[in-house]
């Protein structure tokens, strides 16, 4: 009876053991799996997906960006539908315009600075027809203004030269290596004075062309045929400031003079 009373107290006691080893195996292992799952972020606040965070973010304040009043020089190069300017900048450019317009209105009226002077004989070249082509291209030129960075064409700003209805008369003109009658005659020594003024004033000759045969009025090369519509001599104010065309006939010489003018300068009111 003793020996079975021992053997129930051990079978007890193994059975205490056993419930004692797995509960406490149980909370270590539920501890551990705790610790990992917090450090992994289980029982963190849920992470926000950027589709989520733009759809919960509050709405931000839109910048109004407003554009930066233009240099009065480069205002007219600038598409007015592309400006949008305050009340003060729309002031601004009224009062831009207007000086402006009245800096253009009284430039003709500017005597301006000497930059150049040609000077060509009409000795040997005196015949009636082609002086009064000569005269009426120097009409036609006489007082041109150009504006900074403007082009002038001699062919546009004379007209078709070969037109008798211009006013245009015969005289002689070389054809190829041949001297001819034909109306317009004479205005090659218009453009030839005008290109060598062109030259000494610094101005961008953009298109020139020289007679198939020496002409008497200037040195070999420095002159300018023309023909219209075919060859024309064309130059572009290169100045930051207007330039003014003088051409006339003074004491038998074709004179060829250009001014340069006074730059427009912006005056803001007080």
């Amino acid at each position: 009876m003793e020996m079975e009373g021992c053997r129930v107290n051990n079978k007890r006691k193994k059975q205490k053991l056993w419930v004692l080893t797995t509960t406490v195996t149980s909370l270590v292992t539920a501890a551990v799996v705790t610790g990992v799952y917090w450090q992994a972020g289980g029982f963190a606040k849920p992470v926000v997906q950027p589709a989520e965070a733009a759809a919960t973010a509050p709405p931000q304040k839109s910048v109004t960006v407003r554009p930066q009043p233009i240099p009065p020089q480069y205002e007219k190069f600038v598409p007015g539908e592309n400006v949008i300017p305050s009340r003060q900048d729309n002031h601004t450019q009224r009062e831009v315009h207007d000086q402006y317009q009245a800096y253009l209105q009284q430039l003709p009226s500017q005597k301006g600075e000497p930059v150049a002077s040609f000077q060509t004989s009409l000795a040997g070249h005196s015949a009636e027809g082609r002086v009064k082509n000569i005269i009426l291209a120097n009409d036609k030129l006489n007082g041109r203004i150009l504006l900074p960075g403007e082009e002038l064409s001699f062919n546009n700003t004379l007209g078709d030269s070969n037109d008798p209805s211009g006013g245009w008369q015969l005289a002689t003109v070389i054809v190829g290596k041949k001297f001819e009658q034909g109306y317009g005659g004479g205005i090659c020594q218009v453009s030839s004075t005008l290109y060598n003024s062109v030259l000494e004033a610094g101005l961008g000759v953009v298109e020139r062309y020289t007679h198939s045969l020496p002409v008497g009025y200037v040195q070999p090369g420095h002159d300018a045929t023309v023909s219209y519509p075919e060859l024309d001599f064309r130059f572009v104010n290169t100045y930051e400031a207007p330039v003014k065309l003088q051409a006339t006939i003074i004491g038998g010489m074709v004179v060829s003079k250009i001014y340069r003018l006074p730059a427009f300068q912006y005056v803001p009111a007080n």
